[in-house]
């Protein structure tokens, strides 16, 4: 990606964060409730379970129009909010991520999925929820393409890491990725959350996470299951689902390149880092995972629960040819 693209620098960053992300799929359940923000999701794959978040929680942002079932691309800024949730034996406090709309258009041909890819399992997913959408029900048996072809789907966001822990295989209890809630703005109920999953460098990237360390995630926009203990001590999912983004590895963010400049309320993450027992849920967590005692399970998923706060508003709306420019050039 350049960076001197004009269109990246102009609209690519909000707040002095780049913050940018699109995705490219069918419309689905989009409507408005009686305050007029917009929600639905963007399905990739014929797993319901999975479709990917999209909110437009501002009413009075530019009205956007989506007809259900039919291809779509939105251009947006990535958001997240906190939920509490309940595991079946206490509440649960997780953060939500979901594609806050900023241009919707029409795919190109090789944005949308294939045949292949949306009915493609996948992987490592226990478990497949389907309806009766599908695209591509007339092609079925004859011209079915062979092209494994996912949807178009990228993000790219930098921030400062505001909490981090390990997430633990649910058979060989081995690290096998992490979980960071990455901060892009003042209020500390917008973290969005990050799920590194690559075993052979987990523990080296947990190791080197520490609140305040400035990033750059490069990743998916994905959705896992919220899952709550039944009466038989099992794990079994709510229906409900969270979004989140999925990488390969956290980068090192560039000051004056992926942030334009360093806020003052990291100084709150740095205070919370150097006392660790002002009650953070960083210390909390530190201290069980020394132990070998902290858990979070690799699949969970995206709907939301109970909501707090919305993110603040964009800076600027670009024109929608030049968003197109912006991410043609990630």
């Amino acid at each position: 990606m350049s960076l001197v693209n004009s269109s990246l620098s102009q609209y690519g960053y909000e707040k002095g964060f780049l913050n940018i992300g699109y995705v490219s799929g069918y419309a689905r359940d989009f409507k408005r409730d009686d305050s007029g923000a917009l929600q639905g999701k963007i399905q990739q794959t014929q797993d319901v379970s999975r479709m990917v978040p999209i909110e437009q929680r501002r009413p009075d942002k530019k009205k956007l129009f989506i007809d259900n079932e039919q291809p779509v691309k939105i251009i947006g800024r990535i958001r997240g909010r906190k939920i509490v949730w309940n595991n079946g034996q206490q509440d649960v406090t997780d953060f939500h991520a979901y594609l806050d709309p900023l241009d919707v258009s029409s795919p190109s041909v090789i944005d949308m999925p294939s045949s292949l890819a949306w009915s493609d399992a996948i992987q490592n997913r226990k478990g497949t929820k389907t309806d009766d959408f599908n695209p591509f029900a007339l092609a079925e048996g004859s011209n079915r393409e062979t092209t494994l072809r996912e949807g178009a789907n990228r993000v790219k966001i930098a921030g400062v890491v505001d909490r981090v822990q390990s997430i633990i295989h649910e058979n060989n209890n081995s690290v096998v990725g992490v979980e960071v809630w990455v901060r892009l703005t003042a209020d500390p109920r917008n973290l969005i959350p990050v799920r590194m999953v690559n075993a052979a460098i987990a523990k080296s990237v947990r190791r080197e996470l520490r609140m305040g360390r400035p990033i750059l995630v490069d990743g998916k926009l994905r959705a896992r299951d919220l899952k709550r203990i039944d009466e038989d001590g099992l794990e079994v999912p709510t229906g409900e689902q969270v979004g989140y983004i999925w990488c390969r590895t956290i980068l090192n963010a560039r000051r004056g390149v992926d942030i334009l400049s360093i806020p003052p309320w990291i100084n709150e993450i740095m205070d919370r880092y150097r006392n660790p027992e002002a009650g953070s849920i960083e210390s909390s967590t530190e201290s069980a995972q020394d132990t070998g005692s902290a858990q979070v399970r690799p699949d969970h998923s995206e709907s939301v629960p109970h909501e707090t706060d919305d993110s603040d508003g964009d800076d600027d709306i670009p024109a929608s040819g030049t968003l197109s420019d912006l991410v043609d050039n990630l």
